[in-house]
């Protein structure tokens, strides 16, 4: 798999990190002045940091930046392992486009049945005990394979498990530690419910629009972050 542009950037940022130009505790240059220095977006420059971050080489702190840690203290399989897989931007991106093109089929065509198992999947996902977050976690991922199920696209199906099998490494797993929270669970639920009431009243086009409406949300966590 060919090394992709955010990739390329974190190998950048290490390289200069470990030869000293970087010092251990200094904080990183914002990112808009990185973004501008490396000419890319600073969504490539978010994912590049959260390479690192995985990598135990630097810490995002809230509102404050990114700082490099004393030591680096993961060795550089590591950030291999993390190029095998597309970034966090990417994933949301194709899952924007599928869920919201499910979300119109499944609401135009739908089986009765189809349907009902979309409600009954919402209706268990925020049955979840607040602290069980694996649970959680497993019960979105049904919500939203329900409604691609629904919508008798099998490829669709297929690409949404892919692009879930892509959330377990380091990056996804160091994203959500930090922006898991009470208040992220209930918008969560809202989106979901907002999806899960257009389908149910057959409004294709605001199926879409609420699926594409929270995935968008989960970006701006994203960038956020």
């Amino acid at each position: 798999m060919s090394q992709k542009v955010y990739q390329r950037i974190a190998g950048e940022l290490e390289k200069m990190i470990r030869s000293g130009e970087l010092k251990p505790m200094s904080r990183l240059p914002a990112e808009r002045d990185l973004a501008a220095q490396f000419e890319v977006s600073r969504t490539t420059i978010r994912e590049a940091l959260m390479v690192l971050e995985a990598g135990e080489i630097i810490r995002i702190k809230d509102r404050s930046g990114a700082y490099v840690l004393p030591v680096a203290r993961k060795s550089a399989s590591i950030l291999q392992s993390i190029e095998a897989t597309p970034g966090p931007h990417e994933v949301l991106q194709m899952r924007r486009l599928i869920e919201g093109e499910a979300c119109f089929l499944v609401a135009l065509n739908g089986s009765r049945r189809e349907i009902d198992a979309i409600v009954d999947a919402n209706t268990a996902n925020a049955e979840v005990p607040p602290d069980d977050t694996p649970e959680f976690h497993d019960a979105t991922k049904q919500f939203h394979l329900s409604i691609a199920q629904g919508s008798e696209n099998s490829l669709f199906v297929e690409l949404l498990e892919y692009l879930w099998e892509q959330k377990s490494g380091p990056l996804w797993e160091n994203w959500y530690g930090s922006t898991r929270s009470r208040q992220n669970r209930i918008a969560v639920l809202a989106n979901n419910q907002e999806v899960t009431d257009a389908i149910v009243a057959r409004r294709p086009q605001a199926a879409r629009t609420a699926m594409q409406r929270h995935i968008d949300w989960m970006i701006s966590r994203f960038l956020s972050y």
